[in-house]
Formats: C-alpha cells, structure tokens, sequence
C-alpha cells in the first residue's frame, strides 16, 4: 500500500495538528492493555511516515509509561528525529527508564508553572534534567498552554499519539486539525480504554472523510480533516 496516499499532501498551514489513534472494530484503543498488538506492518509505516513529518511529538504522561514508550532515534543515519514532549504536573519518571536513556532526541517535559513551587517536583526537575531532558514552564497547564509552548519553540507540525486524555483534551480545545484512524479487524468484548476520555463538559466537533483504504488483512485506514 502507497504510504503517502494514506499520509495525504502537507496542508501548508503555519501551525497543524495531527494525532494517529489505532482502535478495534468495538472501539478499545488497547488490547490487553496495550496498543502494540494492533494494526499491521502498514500501519507501522504509517506510523514512521507520520513522525518524519512531525517537528515534535506530544504523548500523555500515562500513555508514554504505560506502553513503555522509547526515546526517539533516527531512522536514517544523519537525521535528528523529532523529539517527544509530554505534559505533565508530577514529573514522576524513572531516570533510568528507556525513555530518559534511549535517545537521540532529547525528550521534552511542560510543566505547568504550579507544580515548579512543590518542594518534591523541584528535586525531580533536577535529577531528570541530569539525564539530558527539557523541562519547560506550561503556564496553567491547560492543553492551550502546551502548544503555544511548542508554537513558541517554533514548532510548527505537532503529531499527538495520545493517550485518550490528551485526545479528549485537544478535541474539546478543537485543536485536532486532522486524524489518522487505523481501524483494526478484531472485536473486543468490551472497551478496555477509549480513545478519548475528558473530564468536563463533553463536547463534539464534527471532521471530514478525506481518505479511505483497506489492506489485505482487513485492516482499514481513515484520514480525517477539520470540517470548515
């Protein structure tokens, strides 16, 4: 299958915002827990395609622990990936875990302004900032805050890859330009974990089909944009 065609053209706007879910046919962005087992080869393409787009990617906390998330590493020898910045209030990672040790990219951490007055938090700034990483001020740690962080760092192609609070937080910002949903042919006797998940007042924004394939194993790739 033709990646770019599932990719789709760059749309040339100053400041885009794509995220890339993968959910069974019963909705669950997991499967025992976890989102490695779903999609396909395909998919994992797609999955670099969209990163070498990417100027930064922007991960939940909990999703970047819970799938024992990597630090980023060049695909072809001379490049400088696009580093990970993930929000978070606690700051509450392992220095020895692979994200903050198997790297090339320096991870980046948005702190919001508040947690930077906590006694506990300050000492972990230090010990996490040994290890090489980024800690910026996030404001009020609103999801508005942290992109204009990354808009300021003249970032200008974000790619969210979750988890469900990050996605339910872009969504009700209505700041998701496009999403790349790959459909994965199984059934799930339950949701396990949404795709999206917010704490507020739910809220609804309406996308545009813009591309629609299918490979060999049933699997099928959704490009979503903005609806205008």
């Amino acid at each position: 299958m033709d990646i770019s065609s599932l990719l789709g053209p760059d749309s040339g706007d100053n400041f885009v915002v794509r995220t890339n879910m993968v959910s069974t046919l019963t909705g669950s962005a997991t499967m025992n827990q976890v989102s490695e087992e779903m999609g396909n080869d395909t998919d994992g393409k797609l999955f670099g395609a969209l990163r070498d787009w990417a100027d930064v990617v922007l991960v939940g906390a909990q999703t970047v622990r819970a799938e024992d998330y990597s630090g980023v590493k060049p695909a072809a020898a001379g490049s400088r990936p696009a580093p990970i910045a993930v929000p978070t209030r606690s700051l509450d990672f392992h220095t020895d875990s692979s994200f903050l040790t198997d790297f090339t990219t320096p991870p980046i951490f948005l702190l919001p302004h508040s947690s930077w007055n906590d006694e506990e938090i300050c000492k972990r700034i230090e010990t996490i900032e040994t290890t090489g990483a980024e800690i910026c001020d996030a404001g009020a740690g609103s999801v508005q805050d942290y992109l204009s962080v990354l808009k300021d760092r003249g970032f200008r192609r974000v790619l969210c890859e979750g988890g469900p609070g990050m996605i339910g937080q872009l969504v009700d910002a209505d700041a998701i330009d496009q999403m790349y949903l790959t459909l994965d042919p199984h059934l799930s006797t339950g949701v396990e974990t949404p795709m999206s998940t917010f704490k507020g007042k739910h809220s609804h924004r309406r996308m545009r089909l813009e591309n629609v394939a299918a490979d060999d194993d049933g699997t099928v790739f959704l490009r979503y944009t903005r609806a205008r």
